[in-house]
């Protein structure tokens, strides 16, 4: 019964732990349910935005208190070949100070599995896409906690790393405002779901970018020394584009394939599940790397993009006991590259015309961090150092700086340092979190306008899963 309960576990990504509820109807035929929390305290450099005594836009440092995602979640299976899983979201993730949210209460994963094999698994529903290896990390099996969210409803993201650049209207067929493309550390590294950052409303979220609906074949070869995926999605132009990007009423597909190498043969252990983790806690010897390709395209009036991106992560983490200390190193690094096909935009939600074509995204990072495995007080304390730069180039670019000079390219960057104290592993933690943002051009902060190109902002996180 746990080896079934832990497969499913290891599918979707949600807690095992001993207080879980259980529905039991067999021990072929059970479901777990339970909740999940993050609650954030948060220091955000100009965040606040407001209009002085002279009339004049402003911003000062907010200090808030969030919800910043709390989930219902249930799994388990109808007999060891049918499977399923889904996490409901009852938050707008990271909509600070706006409490309620329940106007945009989703479910933000659901999906059916049919376990034929551990080497032939065909998975469909709305989940995460098989493209790098951050996409493939539930929120709640992080390291660093995600900065997803609006620093001011319908605004700009939190972790965005560079101004939110707009299809102008001549090449939609919008009568409203233009569709908005914003990118930022978390979607640069989703491949194919790049696109879906053209597919912004003010009811839509940074956590669903790594995330499409369709059917994934996937499965473990040789005991987990290989594992593969391919799939096939929605992608962001599909039937009801026209709601978001005007998409002309044409359906495309998207297409994702991963492959993953584990020297087993070493001594590594794999990871079978269809998710990853940041961390394992010192509980598996993992060595890993993937290579993913992506595809999707875009309509916009009669004109037709394609977006093509492919990645190659390596992750390795493994516990060292060296004269009584415990330790568990880790160290990840990964790069993606998006081709983005000439996209048209421009600087503002109502122009008519293009002021730049988007080229390329190029990113790439490295993480290198320790848990100290013994504990101290109550649990275990970690360290964690995380870069990750991306460059953006344009073509027939005529963007400015805020000295008036022109924009070819863009190099924002990102320092993250996680202190993670974890309580009970990842059903219960607390991290203290700084995260340093440069974004290399004068005045291309998305969170203000004036003239210095970085922001800081720190996170006191408290996580539980039941």
């Amino acid at each position: 019964m746990r080896k079934a309960l832990l497969a499913v576990a290891a599918l979707t990504g949600t807690a095992l732990t001993a207080n879980a509820a259980l529905l039991k109807v067999s021990d072929q035929t059970f479901a777990n349910f339970g909740l999940k929390l993050q609650i954030y305290g948060q220091a955000l450099e100009d965040a606040a935005k407001y209009t002085d005594a002279n009339g004049n836009t402003n911003y000062k440092n907010a200090f808030d208190f969030t919800i910043q995602n709390a989930r219902a979640y249930f799994s388990g299976q109808l007999n060891p070949i049918v499977q399923f899983g889904a996490n409901l979201d009852f938050t707008v993730t990271g909509a600070n100070t706006s409490h309620e949210a329940t106007s945009t209460t989703k479910v933000r994963d659901a999906f059916i599995n049919f376990h034929f094999m551990d080497a032939f698994n065909v998975m469909a529903g709305y989940y995460r896409m098989p493209f790098s290896r951050a996409n493939l990390v539930d929120r709640y099996d992080t390291i660093f906690m995600p900065q997803d969210g609006w620093v001011r409803v319908g605004g700009p993201y939190k972790d965005q790393i560079a101004p939110t650049l707009y299809i102008p209207k001549s090449n939609a067929s919008q009568t409203n405002k233009n569709a908005k493309v914003a990118l930022t550390a978390s979607d640069v590294l989703g491949g194919p779901t790049l696109g879906n950052a053209v597919a912004i409303t003010k009811t839509t979220d940074e956590a669903d970018f790594a995330r499409d609906a369709g059917l994934t074949v996937w499965g473990n070869v040789l005991d987990g020394m290989v594992k593969y995926y391919v799939g096939v999605y929605d992608g962001f132009g599909d039937h009801n584009a026209g709601e978001v990007v005007a998409g002309g009423g044409k359906d495309n597909l998207g297409y994702a394939v991963r492959l993953e190498f584990t020297p087993t043969m070493l001594g590594f252990q794999a990871d079978k599940g269809y998710l990853h983790k940041e961390t394992y806690l010192g509980k598996k010897k993992d060595l890993t790397f993937g290579f993913s390709y992506g595809a999707s395209k875009l309509d916009l009036g009669s004109k037709s993009y394609s977006f093509k991106s492919w990645t190659l992560d390596a992750n390795w983490e493994q516990k060292f006991d060296f004269q009584g200390i415990a330790l568990v190193p880790k160290f990840e690094v990964a790069y993606v590259y998006t081709d983005g096909d000439n996209l048209p935009l421009a600087n503002t939600d109502t122009s008519k015309n293009e002021q730049a074509r988007l080229d390329n995204v190029k990113t790439w990072y490295v993480t290198v961090g320790t848990l100290f495995d013994k504990p101290i007080w109550l649990g275990k304390l970690g360290i964690y150092v995380k870069y990750q730069k991306t460059k953006v180039e344009f073509n027939q670019s005529t963007l400015k700086d805020k000295n008036n000079k022109d924009v070819t390219e863009t190099k924002p960057s990102v320092w993250s340092v996680a202190i993670p104290y974890y309580l009970a592993d990842q059903n219960a933690k607390i991290v203290l979190q700084w995260n340093h943002y440069d974004y290399d051009v004068d005045g291309w902060d998305p969170r203000a306008t004036r003239a210095d190109d970085t922001n800081n902002d720190f996170t006191l996180a408290f996580q539980v899963q039941f």
